[in-house]
């Protein structure tokens, strides 16, 4: 992965192929201290694992693709997990394979095919998810958003 901060919180980022995506994007927010974040970007998969919750079973349901698929639209979100700090990669997709046809959902991992072309915008707020029991991933909180257990962000 490479990447150049083009000014005002504003960065663009190129994978090679091979590279994975969920984890470049971890690594750079890691490196940068992003704490919160917007992502869109472009390009293709040599392999891909996405989903949809499953709103019943309070679950995602997995699908693997093993083959090349254009990427029509990469968005997401940069946050941080309140536990550790570490940045937390939320992104959804659509991908098309040599039929055209669009699959969408979340991305959990992909393996760069050609190229990857991102842009990510970083904001001064720190934006922190937290495991909660009634919900089924770590949900956001807002700054000063109270948590679950009564607890307040303060920052």
């Amino acid at each position: 992965m490479r990447y150049h901060a083009l000014g005002g919180g504003r960065y663009v980022l190129r994978l090679d192929p091979g590279e994975e995506l969920v984890a470049s994007l971890r690594t750079f927010a890691a490196e940068e201290e992003v704490t919160s974040g917007y992502i869109t970007g472009l390009g293709s998969t040599a392999q891909a694992v996405m989903s949809w919750l499953d709103p019943e079973e309070g679950e995602y349901q997995k699908r693997k693709f093993d083959e090349p698929m254009e990427v029509g639209n990469l968005t997401g979100t940069i946050s941080v997990a309140s536990e550790d700090g570490r940045p937390f990669v939320h992104l959804h997709a659509v991908l098309a394979p040599r039929e055209l046809i669009a699959y969408s959902g979340h991305l959990h991992e992909a393996r760069t095919g050609a190229v990857m072309e991102i842009f990510v915008w970083t904001f001064d707020a720190k934006l922190e998810r937290e495991a909660t029991p009634d919900k089924p991933f770590p949900w956001m909180f807002l700054p000063g958003e109270p948590r679950p257990d009564g607890a307040d962000d303060t920052e």
